[in-house]
């Protein structure tokens, strides 16, 4: 108790000093917490979206990327092909499908993100709970199914029309329920339809769920082996590439967040060691009355460590407060959370405060406790 008392008479007594320390080892925190919180956050949501997204395997053109919308590069004759395949590779069912991007991107404030559906398929096949909350579910045979988010954003209601190409135009006939996942900006319609929009005969991908018991991997083989210039990528490939891509965001994340924490770290060990010389003659009376070394060493060590545990809990919290921030904007502009507080995070950001706080009071710590008494009682 009389180390604590003595930790916050001597930072108390250099209160401006103390405080820009503090506020270093705040901001570098906080800094950590919220580059890192990306990461979090797109794991969280990308987990999310593969467990929503029913099919296995998504057959594209070679060179499409995992993530990106596919171009309708597909020739139709595909589709009696792969059904031929059926039985011998165990696919369950088919999904052709088209993907048009109208407006500003992926954004979807600004933007239209529009899915062509056959008629034996129904948005459950990104969103195995999909429910409307105004409408109907099946788009078809010449409606528009719109996300929550989309609809809410752009003010789409039920009529209300919607203008895919010169001559093709499709009607809103339901409304999603939210589901926190990129499919809530998504609108779905018929194929053919969007095919006319398009100019185009050809599919985009083909979806596949396999029948149980069906290895993905030697399924995927089989299929890019029995036709040309196409990819056949497993949920669980894409799944493997993106936490991959996540990682080395992580890293280079934290590469740019631990400038700042240096930074801190810097600062506590300027601030204990000025502290150190300042109490030179303090140090030297403590030890003339009885205090031993490790006394000395535990009180400068204690001080640091105190403002770096400090420091790190309220950039922690400072951290959490920005997540949330960064997430009520997130939402609004690209329909899921980006950023996430997660504990391993929190514990992971206030162990590497702590542990530069320990580093930066070491040295200073050492100095002070080996100082001998005479030269220290003999400063002014």
């Amino acid at each position: 108790m009389e180390l604590i008392n003595l930790v916050f008479r001597n930072l108390k007594s250099r209160p401006v000093r103390s405080f820009l320390t503090w506020l270093g080892i705040l901001v570098a925190t906080t800094s950590m917490i919220l580059f890192l919180s990306f990461g979090e956050g797109l794991r969280k949501a990308l987990d999310s979206e593969m467990q929503n997204f029913g099919p296995e395997i998504r057959i594209v053109a070679a060179g499409t990327s995992a993530f990106s919308a596919p171009l309708p590069e597909l020739s139709p004759d595909m589709l009696p092909q792969l059904e031929a395949l059926k039985d011998e590779i165990g696919i369950e069912t088919i999904s052709p499908l088209v993907v048009m991007v109208k407006g500003g991107g992926f954004s979807p404030t600004s933007g239209f993100l529009f899915y062509g559906l056959n008629q034996e398929t129904s948005p459950k096949l990104f969103l195995p709970d999909a429910k409307p909350i105004q409408g109907r579910l099946q788009p078809h045979p010449d409606g528009a199914v719109v996300g929550f988010k989309k609809a809410e954003q752009s003010n789409l209601k039920i009529g209300k029309t919607l203008r895919l190409g010169r001559d093709q135009e499709v009607e809103i006939v339901g409304i999603l329920e939210e589901t926190g996942t990129l499919s809530d900006s998504a609108i779905f319609v018929p194929l053919t339809v969007l095919q006319d929009a398009m100019g185009t005969k050809n599919y985009g991908t083909f979806l596949l769920n396999l029948n149980n018991n069906v290895d993905i991997e030697k399924a995927s083989q089989k299929l890019e082996a029995a036709f040309e210039g196409i990819e056949a990528q497993s949920m669980s490939e894409a799944m493997e590439f993106a936490k991959k891509s996540l990682r080395i965001g992580d890293f280079i994340r934290f590469g740019i967040s631990a400038v700042a924490l240096i930074v801190g770290a810097l600062l506590i060990a300027n601030t204990i060691m000025m502290s150190v010389f300042e109490r030179t003659r303090e140090f030297g009376l403590m030890r003339a009355i009885g205090a031993k070394q490790q006394f000395i060493f535990g009180l400068v060590l204690t001080e640091a460590l105190f403002l770096a545990l400090t420091g790190g809990l309220a950039g922690v919290l400072l951290g959490y407060i920005g997540t949330i921030i960064i997430n009520i904007i997130s939402v609004n502009y690209v329909g899921i959370a980006l950023s996430a507080l997660t504990f391993r995070l929190a514990f992971f950001a206030l162990s590497v405060a702590l542990v530069l706080g320990l580093l930066s009071g070491l040295l200073p710590a050492r100095n002070a406790s080996k100082m001998p008494v005479i030269k220290a009682l003999g400063r002014a």
